[in-house]
């Protein structure tokens, strides 16, 4: 069995590689940059037109699409365009190669956000509710229709709405992580927006799950128990035995991230987005909320 993943070398990517491996698949990564050292083999793509890579997909299992330049920068116009480009061209050029393999994979399982959501409050999250405003639901509509609108009757085509990815690797929990262990670990803002979080490892198999299991269509990617901000900061500094810390008000984000360059906007976004078709539909998290979570990712590994 053979697996590819697009944009496969991060870290989602490295954690995806490792679950199909663990099932028997051999997995092979598009990469715009090939390290020949990688664990698994690379193959060099440029996430916008067909080419040599395209041969992969032919004759391949599954096929995954991670791809997509991050987010957590500012969003000058140019840098808009080059978050919203990096997803649906990635997306769109996929499908094209499906489309033209002689032997197609069963499934194309594509990456997706809760951003679909836009900033929402308290309002509970299922796939059925709405797509929200702002500039991130408008990624992420353009995002799905260029991996679900293909028609391809052969190969169930599934979007994953990643929420926020905790693991040691990437993603917020290193640097959340050290600025409890400094202290600094209060709640953003009000922290009373909601985080609908995920550990890694569950979202690796949730991609592979979906392949095989889910129906077609849309599916929440994070954990059944979202919680505040402010828990999570608060369940944070627990775990590694710090104080209470003041909250951040939202005046001072604002500056810091502008100081740093980054997209102040995320911090304070709040997603209550719960997996309401994988858990209807009979996948199984290993890590069910945040509290099982920080177990695993505080815990002293022997």
């Amino acid at each position: 069995m053979k697996a590819v993943i697009a944009g496969g070398s991060g870290f989602v990517g490295h954690h995806l590689g490792a679950e199909l491996e663990r099932q028997g698949y051999e997995v092979v990564i598009l990469s715009r940059s090939v390290d020949s050292s990688a664990k698994y083999r690379e193959v060099k793509w440029d996430g916008r037109s067909l080419g040599d890579w395209a041969k992969e997909i032919d004759g391949s299992d599954l096929v995954f699409n991670l791809s997509g330049a991050p987010i957590d920068k500012k969003w000058t116009p140019e840098y808009q365009k080059v978050i919203l480009d990096s997803r649906v061209d990635s997306s769109r050029v996929i499908g094209e190669s499906i489309r033209a393999a002689e032997k197609k994979p069963r499934a194309w399982v594509n990456a997706s956000a809760v951003g679909f959501y836009g900033d929402r409050g308290d309002e509970f999250l299922g796939e059925s509710a709405h797509i929200g405003s702002g500039f991130l639901s408008e990624v992420c509509t353009q995002w799905e229709q260029a991996a679900l609108e293909p028609d391809i009757p052969e190969v169930k085509q599934v979007c994953v709405r990643i929420g926020i990815v905790l693991g040691h690797e990437g993603g917020i929990f290193p640097v959340m992580s050290k600025l409890a262990k400094l202290g600094l670990g209060g709640a953003a803002g009000s922290g009373k927006q909601w985080l609908p979080v995920i550990h890694v490892d569950d979202l690796a198999r949730l991609f592979v799950w979906a392949a095989d299991h889910a129906q077609e269509g849309a599916v929440n990617g994070c954990c059944p128990e979202p919680v505040t901000n402010a828990g999570f900061m608060e369940a944070l500094r627990e775990a590694h035995g710090r104080p209470f810390s003041p909250p951040v008000p939202k005046f001072a984000l604002s500056l810091g991230s502008g100081l740093m360059g980054k997209e102040g906007a995320l911090i304070l976004m709040s997603q209550r987005a719960v997996p309401t078709l994988a858990l209807s539909q009979g996948f199984e998290f290993n890590y069910g909320n945040l509290g099982a979570i920080l177990d695993d990712l505080t815990r002293e590994k022997s």
